[in-house]
């Protein structure tokens, strides 16, 4: 699964958006597959999208959403929005109450994506917003 992210990856980081900007994609996809909890998309055996989140704050209940990603070829089709409800459907069964995350502040594109989902702006940390989104 890992060469199957960072493939998937790889030729985002040029999206002039800066959706997905970082610094080093392998120590990136290195930290995901050995700490997070991934959902993934696949298609004719083909990774088409995936969903990266850290469920491992047990005792305040606190989740982080740490990557979406979805194929441009696939984009349009409810992907995205079907791992973020799986994904929150998840945290609520194991009993979180809120899930954050953080977007670059120049990223408006992720950040209407997250608001759509129901998270909030609660702050700013260097260059990213921090955003919040409370669970039922």
């Amino acid at each position: 699964m890992r060469s199957e992210i960072y493939n998937l990856m790889l030729p985002l980081l040029d999206d002039p958006s800066g959706m997905y900007a970082m610094d080093d994609l392998n120590a990136y996809v290195d930290k995901i597959m050995q700490k997070a909890c991934v959902i993934s998309v696949m298609e004719e055996g083909v990774l088409q999208g995936f969903l990266a989140y850290y469920a491992n704050d047990h005792v305040n209940k606190v989740a982080f959403l740490s990557m979406v990603v979805i194929s441009p070829s696939v984009r349009k089709m409810g992907y995205g929005r079907r791992l973020v409800d799986f994904f929150i459907a998840d945290l609520v069964l194991k009993g979180f109450k809120k899930c954050l995350t953080e977007v670059r502040e120049d990223n408006i594109k992720a950040q209407n994506i997250c608001k759509r989902v129901g998270f909030s702006c609660i702050g700013k940390k260097d260059k990213y917003l921090v955003m919040e989104k409370m669970l039922s």
